[in-house]
């Protein structure tokens, strides 16, 4: 039965994403490069590089990105949820927080830890949203958002699952003159691994933006949220902060910086990159 509600959901946002489209589109090729980075309980420091390259699809109403990495990381370092990074404890198989373990994963699943430093693919993910109802002058808007994850990380690099994830969503958003508001509630449905131990989490976006009147640099401040993953271990949080700077009509650069809230998200996350539309 879960399954079939999995294929339903999935079916669902394809429909609403495809059903309505904008003669007013725009392509961008995205590209960045990531550092998160970790401080676990044995004192030991691990820092994971990942190299971006993207395409997106943008109209009025309606965003689709897709997204894979190149990862440099050591085995068993993290795991990735979205934008979130679960750090892998350290520690050995009785620690609660050792996400390795608990959330099963495609390499070595009895929680060893290695130390060399590897190089492979990461997942590919595919972002959308479709805008259903338009702002109003007291309404905000909506959204059906969501995300799908193919498992095409290498096994080497340890920081995947091997199953597919998607997340399905409903967003808002309120533009104030130069501000705005958005929230985002939505479900992530985990790729069943046997063995492991893991909950679908509710997931929770809110922020707010301000771009100046230029509209050359904007500016977002913003948490993100999931309940609990994993029983008697505490639920991923983190707060970004992201800045956009336009050089010029279809080209801009973009940074955010993301620091964990708590043990059970990595301590920081910095990204840069360029896009340009084609």
């Amino acid at each position: 039965m879960k399954i079939i509600l999995k294929i339903l959901v999935a079916v669902l946002f394809t429909l609403l994403v495809f059903n309505n489209t904008n003669a007013q589109s725009k392509w961008y090729v995205n590209t960045s490069i990531q550092t998160t980075g970790n401080t676990f309980p044995d004192g030991s420091n691990h820092n994971s590089f990942f190299l971006y390259g993207g395409l997106t699809y943008q109209t009025q109403k309606l965003y689709l990105s897709l997204s894979l990495p190149v990862v440099f990381t050591q085995n068993n370092t993290f795991t990735q949820l979205g934008n979130t990074f679960l750090p892998n404890n350290h520690m050995g198989n009785n620690n609660s927080n050792n996400f390795f373990d608990r959330f099963g994963h495609m390499n070595g699943r009895n929680g060893e830890t290695i130390s060399n430093t590897n190089a492979g693919i990461g997942d590919l993910y595919l972002n959308g949203s479709l805008q259903v109802v338009d702002e109003e002058k007291i309404l905000p808007s909506f959204s059906v958002d969501g995300y799908v994850k193919f498992p095409t990380a290498s096994t080497e690099i340890g920081i995947g699952t091997g199953k597919f994830d998607f997340q399905i969503a409903i967003g808002t958003k309120k533009y104030i003159n130069n501000f705005s508001i958005f929230a985002q509630f939505g479900y992530l449905f985990l790729g069943e691994v046997e063995g492991s131990a893991v909950l679908d989490p509710f997931t929770f976006t809110f922020g707010i933006g301000y771009t100046l009147a230029n509209r050359k640099h904007s500016f977002l401040l913003g948490y993100d949220s999931y309940s609990t993953i994993i029983q008697g271990t505490a639920s991923p949080r983190q707060l970004a902060f992201g800045y956009n700077y336009l050089i010029n009509n279809g080209l801009y650069i973009s940074a955010i910086a993301a620091a964990g809230l708590n043990s059970s998200t990595s301590d920081y996350t910095f990204s840069i990159g360029l896009n340009f539309e084609i």
